[in-house]
């Protein structure tokens, strides 16, 4: 029986995929899995939630008819919530300056509870900087105050409404040094650090 080859090939020039580096074998021991410690989930999640509302902002006062996509790191982390993908396209300004954010009210309360979590496990070993962490995210809450005037509790899946909220606010929230930017930053510093817990 005649082994197969590959057309033009001699039997000694097809060499299997181990042979060819391909394999996890062609990969040192510490990167043949993909492996995140807590925080550098957390992390993730976080800067995909103010990156999504910071381009929500933006596309608001300069709308763009291709704005940034963020649909990728959304699949990547496991995010079945589709309708994410179009907060850029349904973030408008008022003739009053006001903006609109889509979905305002859900963004802020994923990236409060994302901070919550990652304050739950880091307080102990690291009581400072997981107090600054919980100090932004009361600040982060003004934003979802505001957004929710009527006092209901903020929404467990996105819901579109007509939330307008002041340009000044969300300037302090999603400007290039504004709150958001320091929330990232803040959880960057704590994944490098990894003060808390093994790799998974």
């Amino acid at each position: 029986m005649l082994k197969p080859t590959l057309a033009g090939f001699p039997e000694e020039q097809v060499r299997s995929p181990s042979a060819l580096g391909i394999g996890s074998s062609a990969l040192p021991p510490d990167r043949q899995f993909a492996v995140h410690s807590s925080a550098e989930q957390h992390l993730r999640r976080v800067r995909y939630f103010a990156d999504l509302m910071e381009t929500g902002y933006r596309h608001a006062l300069q709308p763009d008819p291709f704005p940034r996509s963020l649909r990728a790191e959304r699949i990547a982390l496991g995010i079945d919530l589709p309708e994410l993908d179009t907060v850029p396209l349904w973030s408008a300004r008022r003739s009053d300056g006001a903006v609109s954010i889509a979905f305002v009210e859900f963004i802020v309360e994923e990236i409060c509870k994302t901070l919550e979590a990652l304050f739950s496990e880091m307080g102990p070993l690291d009581p400072e900087a997981a107090e600054r962490l919980m100090a932004d995210c009361r600040a982060l809450r003004r934003v979802q105050e505001s957004a929710s005037a009527g006092g209901g509790r903020a929404p467990s899946l996105p819901r579109l409404g007509d939330i307008f909220l002041s340009q000044g606010l969300l300037e302090e929230v999603c400007g290039q040094e504004g709150l958001l930017a320091v929330i990232v930053r803040r959880c960057a510093e704590i994944a490098v650090r990894e003060p808390f817990g093994a790799r998974n």
